[in-house]
């Protein structure tokens, strides 16, 4: 079976990078349909600005909810007539904006505003339901167009968001690193393999905690750079370079179970998946790292250790079982996970992080809304 790469055609990275990829932009297309969360539109405001000086048209759209099929419908029918979709903002307004504009036959232009995930790399739309519940990876024939990653269209998010950007990012080398001991069959996996290696090792574990303090100062560091390209870039290439032959492990599994359990406007995609990696640091016999060690770094993080920090308070009694009961069922246990696993050990392992997670820091504050912490005016509008 052949192999194959979905790689955005172009990227640009780097502070100030927005303004070198206009050209590029513009060579897509006269006519751009614009389409972000309220946060990420106030935050591109120069770019917006700049856009509808040099293009013919831009019509700006703002984006709010989950990315569903209805919302993709939506996106595509008033995108109609455009000759290019450009997207700003975190996973759902990017996943909903690549979507459409596959449906509709034009290229996308993504410029993240979150350092919180790696869909602006990805050829992948993540669909839910309204209320947020996980409904499929849906994977796209055409790579994005163009991929701009320019921390300064990042500062202003709120580093809370980093945090679970550097979780998210680290599933991924998790679910690599433990699916590359069952096999690893070309040199595109091993790829993947090398490039979570390198982006845990050299970033996330070195310097996520000093990008974090560079980012509640508004200050893009060194160190702030890096760890938002290792988010969305070594992220997102690690995941397409080895999408088909690494499958779906207990990060992932374990979060998106959790999207039919939480209140899913109350918690971000890096905090919800970073359960599954502390359950996976209690099942897996080799882990490199102990759960005690992961659940310090997560503490320095700021992100949830336990089920009760995301509302899921009856861990031990049926609640808790269900989610093991529906984890273990997402896991695909051939091309994901090296040793046999039963519900049973998943749900023992889930009380575990629990018992041990809340022994961390019970007075630690519990996260709030995503937008908490945020000026008034940069704050999503219900």
């Amino acid at each position: 079976m052949s192999t194959y790469l979905l790689s955005p055609v172009r990227t640009l990275v780097g502070q100030g990078a927005w303004r070198e990829a206009l050209p590029w932009i513009e060579e897509l297309g006269r006519r751009a349909f614009v389409l972000g969360g309220e946060t990420a539109l106030r935050s591109a405001d120069a770019v917006l600005k700049t856009l509808a000086d040099r293009l013919d048209a831009v019509h700006i759209k703002t984006f709010r909810g989950e990315c569903t099929e209805g919302a993709i419908d939506r996106v595509a029918r008033a995108a109609a007539g455009f000759d290019l979709i450009v997207a700003f903002g975190g996973g759902k307004a990017i996943d909903a904006a690549k979507a459409a504009a596959v449906h509709n036959g034009v290229p996308c232009a993504t410029l993240p505003t979150s350092p919180a995930t790696c869909a602006a790399y990805t050829p992948l739309s993540i669909l839910h339901t309204e209320s947020g519940a996980y409904v499929e990876s849906r994977r796209l024939p055409h790579p994005v167009a163009v991929t701009v990653v320019d921390p300064d269209l990042m500062i202003d998010a709120p580093p809370r968001l980093l945090a679970a950007g550097c979780v998210d990012a680290l599933a991924r080398a998790w679910d690599t690193f433990l699916a590359a001991r069952i096999r690893v069959p070309t040199i595109m996996a091993e790829l993947s393999v090398s490039i979570c290696r390198r982006y845990w090792d050299e970033t996330l574990r070195r310097h996520a905690a000093d990008a974090i303090g560079a980012h509640r100062e508004r200050r893009v560091s060194d160190a702030f750079t890096r760890v938002v390209e290792a988010c969305i870039i070594g992220a997102g290439l690690a995941g397409e370079t080895g999408a088909r032959f690494f499958g779906r492990s207990f990060s992932h599994a374990l979060g998106y179970a959790l999207g039919d359990c939480v209140d899913c406007s109350r918690f971000l995609h890096g905090e919800v998946v970073g359960l599954g990696v502390l359950v996976q640091c209690v099942l897996d016999p080799e882990t490199e790292i102990t759960l005690a060690d992961m659940l310090a770094y997560f503490e320095e993080l700021g992100t949830p250790t336990r089920f009760a920090d995301l509302g899921i308070r009856d861990v031990a009694g049926p609640p808790g079982r269900r989610l093991a009961e529906a984890a273990h069922g997402l896991i695909d246990r051939e091309r994901a996970v090296p040793f046999p696993v039963t519900v049973e050990e998943i749900h023992n392992a889930m009380l575990a992080v629990e018992r041990i997670g809340g022994s961390v820091d019970p007075k630690r504050p519990r996260p709030a809304k995503p937008d908490a912490g945020v000026p008034p005016h940069l704050r999503f509008l219900s």
